[in-house]
């Protein structure tokens, strides 16, 4: 009997979709149909693969996360023949922080995340016993084991109508954030993340005031969560035959980013899979999301007041999100860090 990762095999044939390798597959149950579970779900079915999804929402929601970073959502969502440009919004010209500190955008997109995820959940969800598991519950890890120290923060939201400039306004303190992103038509999807609801209906307000955003009638609103922790805080990554992804296992940057990264590590999972190399899979997750591990102890330095070991990562960070997101200067960084450490 043939294994993969370390387990035996039930026999069906599946070409690779790099080079039509044929091999053998066990049964694959995914639980969880966000960005990362759908997306893997697509990725699997579409090249032959035995897969099922299951969610406990019968129908995708708009929660938080309309803003992608372009060009590798572009180039992960075109594997499985989806174009993003269908979905986009806008792409906000800049970045403005705290009133004063201006940024150009550079990667950020702002895509239409409920009729994304609509398209995407063509399936039945179906829920069966899988000899591979894959979690992809985000901050719930509903079923690996759950994170002693965990870090979830409250998400609080809203979509609006207003008239202002498309750009993407973010009021800043030390624990968490408020931002106002365009959607078009002038509609805006406002809302902060924060330790609790209570501070982050304080971050909105503070966000509203620094802008001159009035508080008025929401079409919708919705109250979410996010985990704030990197990879390596959330072993274990690989339990038995379950195997996180994306949020679950702390696919989010330091700034929030979770949607391509969640991607990313979807289609991680996916070649070591059809590559016989799920015993690596923990090792390459960890090694591809250094970036968020680096984000992270910024985030902590900066949290904790380290200002001289925030002051060291600095360079980093303006080396990852101008690749990722926004042009920076480290002298600008420097003069934001200050104005809340």
């Amino acid at each position: 009997m043939e294994t993969i990762g370390g387990r035996e095999l039930k026999y069906f044939e599946v070409k690779d979709l790099n080079n039509s390798k044929l091999f053998s597959i066990m049964k694959i149950q995914i639980y969880g149909a966000g960005i990362a579970g759908s997306y893997l779900y697509h990725l699997l079915s579409q090249n032959g693969f035995d897969v099922s999804i299951y969610d406990i929402r019968s129908k995708p929601d708009c929660r938080c996360a309309w803003g992608f970073s372009y060009s590798e959502t572009k180039r992960l969502y075109k594997e499985i023949g989806l174009n993003v440009d269908n979905y986009l919004l806008s792409k906000p010209k800049y970045v403005i922080a705290n009133g004063k500190f201006w940024f150009k955008n550079k990667e950020i997109v702002i895509l239409d995340k409920k009729e994304l995820m609509d398209d995407l959940w063509d399936f039945d969800l179906k829920d069966v016993k899988g000899d591979i598991v894959v979690d992809s519950t985000g901050n719930s890890r509903a079923i690996l084991p759950k994170i002693e120290y965990d870090a979830i923060y409250t998400t609080v939201q809203f979509i609006e109508k207003h008239n202002m400039d498309e750009n993407i306004y973010i009021y800043m303190v030390k624990t968490g954030y408020a931002w106002a992103f365009p959607l078009g038509d002038n509609r805006w999807h406002i809302g902060a993340g924060e330790l609790n609801g209570e501070r982050a209906l304080e971050l909105i307000k503070n966000l509203r005031k620094t802008y001159g955003i009035n508080e008025v009638e929401s079409e919708c609103n919705c109250v979410g969560k996010i985990r704030l922790l990197p990879p390596s805080k959330c072993r274990p990554i690989v339990w038995n035959k379950v195997y996180g992804v994306g949020e679950s296992i702390g696919c989010v940057s330091g700034a929030g980013e979770g949607n391509a990264p969640s991607l990313r590590c979807a289609k991680l999972f996916y070649d070591c899979l059809i590559n016989d190399k799920l015993e690596d899979y923990e090792k390459r997750v960890l090694e591809e999301f250094k970036w968020i591990e680096i984000e992270h102890e910024f985030v902590w330095a900066v949290q904790n007041n380290k200002k001289l070991r925030a002051l060291k990562l600095l360079p980093k960070i303006i080396s990852i999100e101008s690749k990722r997101s926004i042009e920076q200067s480290l002298e600008t960084l420097k003069n934001l860090m200050k104005s809340f450490i």
